[in-house]
């Protein structure tokens, strides 16, 4: 996808998340599917998707400017503060674009939460004006790169991260606005979380381009080729059993990540409102 087509598409998802007139009828593609990985459903095909938005009882409000980014030439993924009546969320969909138009999206819904005080020491605020790594350094990096960093943060191998991360690394949270700096910082957090940190498993792994591929546990995967920004998608098992969804973003530098952002999304049970629009995923 070329610069105008990519901007073209940006126009039409930023249109549609303004909720203007029109605008989801021209960026889903005929037959666009929309995934809730934390609730399983499913909802097939452009008719259903705007049906179900148009029956919305509380219809989403944005809260400041969204954050889009490009992981290759045909996946964008969409960060957005938003509310749904009285309860507000972070959204992070990951669009899938085919000529021009979204094929498909996975949305996942995040739970804002206050910072933990057992690990202030270790983290600070993000910062108001937060940005991504200037694009001038981010590069390009090896598929393999790519699975043995995303393995090492699911299995929390703490020694095998530390050689992956760049010395300016940082991880953001913008769920409770914190921001770790420095593998130090989240070394000794980890090491000081309550019950032990949670395992992980992978999901999918998001760039350009890409191709499906089993993990050795049988789970299926989406694994990029080349590129410098990702996404992966996970579940991860808390020391009480708590399971969740998270989503990391990643950005690359001189072939080591240098940059993460950080969602936990809890699962929740499919609203009884859209059931007529939707599927089991």
């Amino acid at each position: 996808m070329d610069d105008s087509h990519r901007r073209g598409f940006e126009a039409l998802l930023l249109a549609y998340i303004a909720g203007e007139d029109g605008a989801q009828e021209r960026l889903a593609g005929d037959d666009f599917v929309e995934e809730y990985p934390q609730s399983g459903e499913r909802i097939r095909g452009r008719a259903n998707a705007m049906a179900m938005a148009a029956a919305h009882p509380t219809p989403p409000a944005v809260q400041g400017p969204p954050r889009l980014t490009w992981c290759g030439e045909d996946l964008v993924v969409l960060e957005q503060k938003t509310t749904y009546g009285p309860d507000t969320w972070w959204i992070v969909a990951i669009w899938d674009v085919r000529d021009g138009r979204a094929a498909r999206e996975t949305a996942y819904f995040a739970d804002p939460f206050a910072p933990p005080a057992w690990r202030a020491q270790w983290v600070e605020a993000i910062p108001a004006e937060a940005s991504s790594v200037p694009a001038e350094h981010h590069q390009a990096v090896d598929r393999s790169v790519v699975e043995h960093y995303t393995r090492a943060l699911a299995a929390n191998d703490l020694e095998a991260l530390g050689k992956l991360r760049h010395p300016d690394w940082v991880a953001d949270l913008p769920q409770s606005g914190e921001r770790f700096r420095g593998q130090a910082a989240v070394v000794e957090a980890d090491r000081n979380y309550p019950g032990g940190t949670p395992s992980g498993s992978e999901r999918r792994l998001g760039g350009a381009p890409d191709r499906w591929a089993l993990s050795p546990s049988y789970v299926p995967l989406r694994i990029a080729g080349r590129g410098a920004h990702w996404v992966s998608e996970s579940e991860l098992t808390y020391a009480g059993g708590e399971r969740v969804h998270g989503v990391a973003l990643i950005e690359f530098a001189h072939d080591k990540a240098i940059s993460e952002r950080w969602y936990y999304c809890a699962p929740f049970e499919a609203p009884a409102w859209r059931k007529p629009w939707v599927e089991p995923r």
